[in-house]
């Protein structure tokens, strides 16, 4: 007896739908973001500001603005791909930064 296997017909996901899981991931980390600037400018409101907690709460505020253009390219449907060279920017970077906007390459050549 044989048996006989039919293809599966596969479709690849929507844009939005196959980066949902960073697009949570992003919002998680905004929130945090958000409220460790609210934190830091907290800090550096004080009579005598705290250089640290002012370098911070830049670098946390570019931070945010970073997360923004992330969500921004889920929606737009160009989330993955890099922004200068439009190569596939591989997972594993987007697991360990997923606001990334550039390829290693494009981001080293920035430097």
């Amino acid at each position: 007896m044989s048996t006989v296997l039919s293809p599966r017909t596969t479709t690849a996901p929507a844009p939005a739908a196959r980066w949902e899981a960073f697009r949570v991931l992003l919002d998680e980390q905004r929130a945090d973001c958000v409220r460790q600037h609210e934190l830091a400018l907290a800090e550096a409101a004080t009579a005598m500001p705290d250089p640290v907690a002012v370098s911070r709460a830049a670098s946390l505020a570019l931070t945010i603005e970073e997360i923004d253009a992330a969500r921004h390219r889920i929606a737009e449907g160009t989330y993955g791909s890099c922004v200068h060279c439009r190569v596939a920017i591989p997972t594993e970077r987007l697991e360990l930064r997923p606001f990334a906007a550039g390829c290693v390459a494009c981001q080293a050549s920035a430097r």
